[in-house]
């Protein structure tokens, strides 16, 4: 095993959960479960933590907050991860909507705000942060990449509604018109 597939192994163990707690944050939100705030929060967390790997930097023991980690993302390239910059407010929040996962007694240090308006900013964000991980894949393992086999793999589609709970009013992948057709030649071997 290559240094780059050892690495992508280790990320992996992050980014894989990561797709599945956005496609559950996805179908909370979009069933008006606010729970699927905190769970945002888990997939951003994780594929951060995907990313920091890939980048070589050490993970904090016992780091949960996706400020902190996006500061350490932004920190090792500051131009790659811009982006996290621009999303500050908003990722502060998601420590705060984290917060209510485990209740210390104090509310002011909990969002106060939890609605499905939040559901286009977390996929703009985690989004992003997914394109980051994909520049790590080597060119022709792209197209097959975790998120887009939920997306477009035919076998999936028969089985499960994920590629709908992915889709549903997500800005974010509305503006990724060319991962259909990239999986479908890369799924068919053209």
């Amino acid at each position: 095993m290559t240094h780059q597939e050892q690495m992508l192994s280790k990320a992996n163990v992050y980014v894989m959960p990561a797709i599945d707690d956005y496609l559950a944050t996805r179908c909370l939100l979009l069933n008006s479960i606010f729970v699927g705030l905190t769970l945002a929060h888990e997939a951003v967390e994780k594929l951060m933590k995907g990313l920091l790997i890939l980048e070589g930097v050490k993970i904090p023991k016992s780091c949960h907050e996706v400020n902190t980690l996006s500061e350490l993302l932004i920190k090792k390239d500051k131009t790659k991860y811009k982006f996290l910059n621009k999303n500050k407010d908003f990722i502060k929040h998601l420590d705060q909507n984290y917060a209510w996962r485990y209740y210390d007694g104090d509310v002011k240090k909990r969002s106060k705000k939890r609605g499905i308006s939040e559901l286009n900013p977390i996929d703009k964000l985690w989004i992003a942060l997914y394109d980051r991980y994909i520049e790590f894949i080597p060119d022709k393992y792209k197209p097959g990449n975790y998120l887009a086999g939920y997306l477009f793999a035919p076998d999936i589609q028969k089985f499960a509604n994920w590629s709908e709970i992915l889709k549903t009013d997500n800005r974010a992948l509305e503006k990724k018109t060319d991962w259909q057709d990239s999986f479908i030649r890369w799924y068919s071997g053209k």
